[in-house]
């Protein structure tokens, strides 16, 4: 049974969840095979060793039929059909927990068995939960659409023209629930073409803008900060709508979830990283104050875990401002609710930070060489760092070496967008002068010193600058 979709699925219950589907199976509604019941059981004693030999087929065979001669044919079709019953209990567990959709399908059901009062009652009790948390995301004008929709249905079929004052409802709410849900999938993908080589078709999002801009959604917190977000897109240098946006995110946080409320300052963060790029110092430190509001509200999870970018980017950013004693307190605190997966890599990645800072490079240097790169902006901030290291430390053949080898990266990763491809080029390129001047090779004048502050987009121009400042 190793690698069978019952073993993955069943896996990934939790142990009350797998002791939940024995006592499902045990409910002659959902079951009346005892030997689906007995394969079940079997799973749930052995649910420690669910990869050891003790899940071969042969052996969960005899403990169902005994000594019965193994049949293949028979195991396998036996599993088959439980997989189906287990794919059913998972269906009805997620929707027990979905307090609105069982309230939902009550309704219509009480509606279809022309159970008028109780109708009503549920109708009345799905409004009010609604609008309980006050959140007022894209799915909360959805289900309010869900809910409109029921109750024109209802008034439709009384034929009472007078009683319907939900027609022009369902159109509202399916026009914001759609707008807000779009406008944010939009600005996700201008994003994405920023920072990946992606291209999308926005022909028919950049009608939908005309629209969005033309229409009156100021009492639309969704619409409202989604706008900030695509100009901020759009404008990297409109610090007024920056300043706009993250008003409204912090007026408005009780409006949305977590994940929500994670995703807009995700975005925030975007625009401060284009204008770090851009030569903008004072983003940096723009930077760094978002970072601090985001672990001030707890939005540095996802899920259980601290988000390994944000730990990393946090890192990265603080020490860039020269405060290591506060990267160092922020390490301690929330390296433990890492991802066990990726905490290691993220520690090393971060402590390689530390030592640059407090110019330790040779134990920078030996970090850095058991980094991971995990993803390409490991890959590109690690290289970056290296490239940092051996220039501090005069190692000139490492860093001809690792020029070269960053350029190569550089042109044929096809994941890195061509903003990001450009600043990290023009990083290299200037590390490059830089080195030159350093051993003597190029005269450091006013002509290649604007030339480098000219140069844009840039990363790291904090280094560039302090290491202009140290050759001139």
């Amino acid at each position: 049974m190793h690698n069978s979709k019952l073993i993955q699925l069943f896996s990934a219950l939790s142990k009350k969840e797998m002791k939940g589907f024995v006592s499902y199976l045990h409910a002659e509604y959902f079951n009346k095979n005892e030997q689906f019941r007995d394969l079940a059981n079997y799973l749930l004693k052995h649910s420690d060793h669910l990869e050891g030999p003790l899940m071969e087929r042969e052996k969960a065979f005899k403990h169902i039929f005994g000594d019965e001669q193994f049949d293949e044919a028979k195991m396998r079709y036996l599993m088959s059909d439980l997989t189906k019953l287990l794919e059913d209990y998972i269906i009805q567990i997620t929707f027990e927990r979905d307090e609105f959709q069982r309230k939902l399908f009550l309704s219509k059901a009480l509606q279809e068995r022309k159970q008028e009062k109780h109708f009503m009652s549920a109708l009345e009790d799905l409004n009010k939960l609604n609008k309980k948390e006050g959140i007022r995301d894209s799915n909360y004008y959805f289900n309010q659409y869900l809910i409109e929709e029921i109750s024109y249905n209802h008034t439709s079929e009384k034929r009472n023209r007078s009683l319907d004052s939900s027609l022009q409802e369902v159109i509202d709410n399916l026009e914001i629930a759609y707008l807000s849900k779009s406008f944010k999938y939009y600005c996700e993908m201008l994003n994405r073409s920023n920072i990946l080589q992606v291209e999308y078709n926005l022909k028919f999002f950049n009608e939908m803008m005309k629209y969005l801009v033309q229409g009156s959604f100021d009492d639309i917190p969704a619409i409202r900060i989604y706008l900030c977000i695509y100009i901020s897109l759009k404008e990297f240098d409109n610090q007024k709508n920056y300043y706009e946006l993250l008003r409204l995110i912090d007026e408005n946080e009780h409006a949305f979830s977590k994940k929500e409320l994670r995703d807009m300052y995700v975005f925030a963060q975007n625009y401060c990283i284009k204008r770090i790029n851009n030569g903008f110092q004072g983003a940096l430190v723009q930077m760094f104050e978002l970072y601090k509001i985001i672990v001030s509200k707890n939005l540095i999870y996802e899920g259980s875990y601290v988000s390994q970018p944000d730990f990393k980017n946090i890192v990265t950013t603080a020490l860039r401002l020269g405060d290591v004693d506060w990267t160092m307190q922020f390490i301690d605190q929330f390296k433990e609710q890492l991802n066990p997966a990726y905490k290691e890599n993220a520690w090393t990645y971060s402590m390689a930070w530390i030592e640059f800072s407090r110019k330790n490079y040779k134990e920078a240097l030996r970090m850095l060489l058991r980094v991971e790169f995990n993803d390409v902006y490991y890959h590109l901030d690690s290289k970056s760092l290296l490239l940092k290291t051996y220039f501090e430390m005069g190692e000139t053949e490492s860093l001809l070496s690792l020029f070269d080898a960053f350029k190569i990266y550089l042109k044929r990763n096809k994941f890195i967008s061509e903003f990001q491809r450009k600043t990290y080029q023009n990083f290299v390129n200037v590390a490059i002068k830089l080195h030159r001047v350093k051993l003597g090779k190029q005269e450091m004048n006013d002509t290649l010193k604007n030339e480098i502050l000219a140069t844009s987009p840039l990363a790291d121009m904090g280094w560039i600058k302090q290491k202009l400042e140290a050759l001139s």
